[in-house]
């Protein structure tokens, strides 16, 4: 299974049951909506919020945003029948389950075998990826299995809040790692961040950062936005319109890196037609490394434009 390339600079997580704020995310500047049936939904509202899911795969615009929704929890009464409910009824429009608080890698591939008998009953043409959500002391423990269980898995996903409860860390109001924390000498937040980011890139998935809580506090946002993407993230999880220029601009490549970025991959590709042995760009060699990321770079540049284009 080859794994499609995505922009997931932004996602934006919307309750499902809430048709306002559904209808307003698909006029937003966001590259993936997520309508979301776990945490922000009721629980006397589950089961009827998954038609919700369904009418807007199958009847909303999207235009070329990644299509995707969250189911609760598998040790839930309720993980089964999301799946089974709105994968039957509008997989063919979806792109992306995202599964909370995942534990284990059998997690991950009970859901993959059950969507590979509901995309070959309903006669699905591609299928439908997974993202899993990392919250817990034993999510990060087991996040290497995790990261390899399943060939439809594309992203891992920092669960910032509940990780923290997990371990019993005091937040302190804290609404993110972005936040002041004068109370610690030191970045709390490094080491899982750092922990999932090398999981992620080790089995080629992409990894996606916490939301930040305090939606009126920019500095904030934009500080956790760059400690994160020095990390190597390529997005975050937004909760309010407001955060999203901010969110796309800073796991966004600058003009000047993606202009180099196709340098490189342009001199490679000459280099290897040539039959040269090494390459060098502005006196520098390039190692292989360079050239993976190169093209990394340049195929989000392009994705992005294409996105911006009128």
């Amino acid at each position: 299974m080859t794994r499609p390339t995505r922009l997931h600079r932004s996602v934006l997580s919307v309750p499902a049951n809430r048709d306002k704020m559904v209808l307003k995310a698909f006029t937003l500047p966001v590259d993936m909506i997520m309508l979301d049936l776990e945490d922000s939904v009721p629980v006397d509202r589950k089961e009827a919020s998954r038609a919700q899911v369904v009418q807007a795969l199958r009847h909303a615009d999207w235009g070329d945003r990644v299509r995707a929704f969250r189911i609760n929890a598998m040790d839930t009464p309720f993980a089964y029948r999301d799946l089974i409910e709105v994968v039957e009824a509008a997989g063919d429009q979806l792109d992306v389950i995202v599964v909370p608080k995942v534990e284990n890698p059998a997690e991950i591939q009970a859901i993959d075998y059950l969507l590979k008998q509901i995309e070959m009953r309903q006669g699905f043409s591609r299928p439908i990826g997974l993202e899993a959500s990392i919250e817990t002391a034993l999510g990060m423990v087991h996040v290497d299995r995790i990261a390899f269980s399943c060939a439809r898995l594309e992203a891992l996903v920092f669960g910032v809040a509940d990780y923290g409860a997990s371990l019993t860390m005091p937040n302190k109001g804290i609404s993110g790692h972005g936040d002041a924390e004068q109370f610690y000498p030191g970045h709390r937040w490094h080491f899982p961040l750092s922990r999932l980011a090398m999981a992620a890139k080790a089995a080629d998935l992409a990894a996606i950062d916490a939301p930040y809580g305090n939606y009126q506090d920019q500095q904030g946002l934009e500080q956790s936005c760059l400690l994160s993407a020095a990390l190597g993230f390529d997005g975050k999880w937004a909760i309010h319109p407001n955060q999203l220029e901010p969110i796309n601009r800073l796991y966004s490549p600058s003009a000047e890196d993606a202009e180099r970025a196709r340098r490189v991959v342009e001199a490679y590709d000459r280099a290897v037609r040539e039959g040269a042995g090494s390459l060098a760009i502005d006196g520098k060699m390039v190692d292989a490394a360079s050239i993976r990321i190169a093209r990394v770079i340049a195929a989000q540049w392009q994705a992005i434009q294409q996105r911006n284009a009128p």
